[in-house]
């Protein structure tokens, strides 16, 4: 896992501990982000298990950092800034707005299930026309057995043929 995280991409929780004012020691920063966790944000880990942050991490922290200078509690804090709650105690589950910040993963797949919508479309487009086509060609078999079917019932009505013989000596 460590392998993929390229180093300049991420910021050490010292660092986040550094550039945020209220965090002021590694074990609120935890606190934070366990809370963020709690309310469905997840973070990159480093080889050693250790929580890394992203550019989109350090503006959900410093979205959550101006929202308790503001008197909101750090629970409210982070369900303002990960979009579940709109600053005034009402739940947003049921409305359409995005969140404030979307992490990298989450864009990701996001996006992954935009293709995915657009791939069933065009596979269902597909499906659609085959469709059609089998119908008409349905209704040509239709009636080309019904042709069949009247052809059958005028050979059946139709007056035998007497054999040769039968003319002759029958």
């Amino acid at each position: 896992m460590a392998k993929d995280i390229k180093a300049d991409e991420f910021i050490t929780g010292s660092d986040v501990v550094s550039k945020i004012e209220r965090i002021g020691s590694l074990a609120t920063l935890g606190n934070w982000a366990k809370e963020m966790e709690r309310n469905g944000h997840e973070f990159q880990h480093d080889g050693r298990g250790r929580r890394i942050y992203s550019e989109d991490d350090m503006k959900i922290l410093e979205e959550m950092n101006r929202l308790l200078g503001e008197r909101h509690t750090l629970k409210q804090a982070v369900q303002v800034t990960l979009g579940m709650d709109d600053g005034d105690g009402k739940d947003q589950k049921g409305d359409q707005n995005k969140p404030m910040v979307l992490d990298h993963a989450m864009q990701k797949f996001i996006v992954s299930q935009n293709k995915d919508m657009d791939d069933l479309k065009k596979l269902l487009t597909k499906v659609a026309e085959q469709n059609q086509s089998y119908h008409e060609e349905n209704l040509r078999l239709e009636k080309k057995l019904d042709e069949l079917a009247e052809q059958n019932k005028q050979l059946l009505e139709a007056p035998k043929k007497q054999g040769w013989w039968k003319r002759h000596f029958g």
